[in-house]
């Protein structure tokens, strides 16, 4: 290193140099006194540098304006500094931003203003020579930042609105080889939600939600404000309208917050939206190493339905079989109802099914997907979809197996579709179904349903589910291997006795074995037979008068 910078070492002083031009400059009014300093100073820093006479004095006064006063300087400033009209010395602007390019000097602030960059700086301070690397390039990123600090300083440098959006529209001009600048643009004509979504965007980057209330009184004064706050509450504005935002809560302008859709991450993040995207939250993404394996037992029909569906859902086979329907012109999406009586295992055997072919289960809450908020139950019906969509792209770029979207007891969702003038419910059920519908239509990955009322279910589903499997009370054989599965201590003659006498699902079955355990840790003991068959007796609810129960209709 101390080789390097002897090699560098400049012989006359850079900085007393560049002072001794300044003080020629200052309020000159541009009738240069060319004393035999002031033309040795020139020369070498010309020579030095590889600059014209202009790109030097415009160095010169920009870095005197930044050890003075520790800012950048507009043409503005130079003017004054020189002691001539601004109008005078605009053919200046050309020089400037060849210095700019060449990397002497960087843009920072307002109206154009530049100041020396730092690698620059720190050869004047250890007066050796300077490498023009030429200007470093901004990428999107930066670009966003830089426009998000412009107009939240604004206020701070009590800059007006339309001050603020002429300086960013000159920058953001300066700056169409970007590509985020080149879809945006295309998106939006209005340079107003350009900026506002700029803004938003650097508010993804920084990990957290937007104010609304904040980020308007960044962008808008006075009573333009409150039109653009009533725009954005009742969702009427263009960014809502293109679906490029979403609340994430809803109350009051103070209390509203909001934050870029996946449309309008994609657009303004392009190939780095994935990293920001919404994926499924973890509380309802069951890995598969933490599903427990068990043994199901099945009619002969059921496992030759269940052992197809295991195959088709392998990687390989499942890759092969999406090749195939795609060059078919066919929906590559595979789509599963599990249906039949409670209890009967359709769950757990997603359980297994996943476990088997090594796949974690996306498990949607119905009930959380429902809001009080009008037109809200739509959209996070829509949202489960795309973060499902996220976290597919999300674990093939981990290398890891696409998960399964499950909607259990999917009953509400599934059934047959109202008369729209039944009221809004009725109309908000039905859009749900319609977003459903069209998202199964164009699935690329694995969806599995479970309902108990498959009777009831909208016939425009039937076609979309490719697998339908229909779970029953398991035979008596089947239940005796349950029983004795369930109870390894059983004997085949009682399990036997068991599976005959009670009409018992799975999940009935799996009470029982849960009481047994109970009575253990209690009494110390294991039940005997007679004791298992008065567990067995309470287990249904008889109501052999057929009377009518009193209670609510929900």
């Amino acid at each position: 290193m101390e080789e390097l910078l002897k090699e560098k070492k400049i012989r006359w002083n850079v900085s007393k140099a560049m002072s001794c031009v300044y003080q020629v400059l200052n309020d000159s009014k541009l009738k240069i006194k060319k004393t035999k300093s002031y033309t040795t100073a020139m020369e070498n820093l010309k020579s030095i540098y590889k600059l014209n006479q202009v790109q030097v004095w415009i160095l010169c006064l920009a870095c005197e304006y930044y050890f003075e006063c520790d800012n950048s300087q507009s043409l503005q400033n130079m003017s004054s500094e020189l002691g001539v009209p601004t109008m005078s010395i605009i053919s200046w602007k050309k020089e400037i931003e060849i210095l700019v390019e060449k990397g002497f000097l960087e843009h920072r602030g307002r109206n154009g203003a530049v100041q020396p960059v730092n690698d620059f700086l720190e050869t004047i301070y250890s007066n050796i020579e300077y490498e023009p690397h030429g200007k470093k390039e901004d990428d999107d990123i930066e670009f966003i930042s830089y426009m998000a600090e412009r107009y939240e300083s604004r206020r701070m440098e009590d800059l007006s609105t339309w001050v603020i959006q002429r300086e960013l529209i000159g920058y953001e001009r300066s700056h169409f080889h970007l590509e985020v600048v080149k879809r945006v643009s295309e998106e939006l004509e209005n340079p107003n939600y350009r900026f506002m979504l700029y803004d938003i965007a650097n508010d993804v980057l920084t990990g957290h939600d937007s104010s609304l209330d904040a980020t308007i009184a960044n962008l808008y004064d006075g009573g333009e404000r409150y039109n653009v706050a009533t725009e954005m509450m009742e969702e009427s504005h263009e960014l809502f309208q293109k679906g490029l935002v979403e609340f994430t809560e809803k109350g009051n302008l103070a209390d509203a917050r909001f934050t870029l859709s996946d449309k309008g991450k994609k657009l303004v993040l392009g190939e780095k939206a994935f990293l920001f995207e919404d994926a499924i939250n973890d509380k309802n993404l069951i890995k598969t190493d933490f599903i427990k394996e068990k043994k199901l037992f099945y009619s002969p029909e059921n496992q030759k339905e269940i052992d197809r569906l295991k195959a088709a859902l392998q990687e390989e086979k499942l890759k092969g079989i999406q090749e195939r329907l795609k060059d078919d012109g066919l929906p590559v999406g595979v789509a599963i109802l599990l249906y039949g009586a409670p209890g009967t295992g359709k769950t757990e055997s997603v359980m297994q099914i996943a476990k088997e072919t090594g796949r974690s289960i996306v498990h949607v809450d119905i009930s959380e997907a429902k809001s009080a908020w009008f037109g809200e139950s739509e959209k996070r019906i829509k949202k489960i979809f795309t973060s499902y969509k996220n976290s597919c792209e999300i674990a093939e770029r981990r290398g890891e197996l696409m998960p399964i979207l499950l909607f259990n007891e999917a009953d509400a969702l599934i059934s047959k579709r109202k008369n729209d003038t039944s009221g809004n419910c009725a109309q908000t059920e039905n859009a749900i179904q319609n977003i459903i519908l069209e998202e199964l239509e164009n699935l690329k990955g694995i969806f599995i349903a479970t309902t108990n009322l498959a009777s009831n279910m909208d016939s425009a589903f039937e076609r979309r589910f490719l697998f339908k499997i229909k779970f029953e009370n398991p035979s008596t054989e089947a239940k005796t291997s349950i029983w004795m599965n369930k109870l390894s201590w059983l004997d085949e003659r009682n399990a036997a006795e068991f599976a005959r006498e009670y009409d018992f699902s799975g999940g009935q079955i799996d009470n029982i074995v849960r009481k047994i355990a109970m009575n253990e840790v209690i009494s110390g003991e294991r039940p005997g037979i007679s004791d298992i068959h008065d567990m067995c007796r309470t287990e249904k609810i008889y109501n052999p008068d057929g009377s009518k129960r009193i209670g609510f209709c929900l």
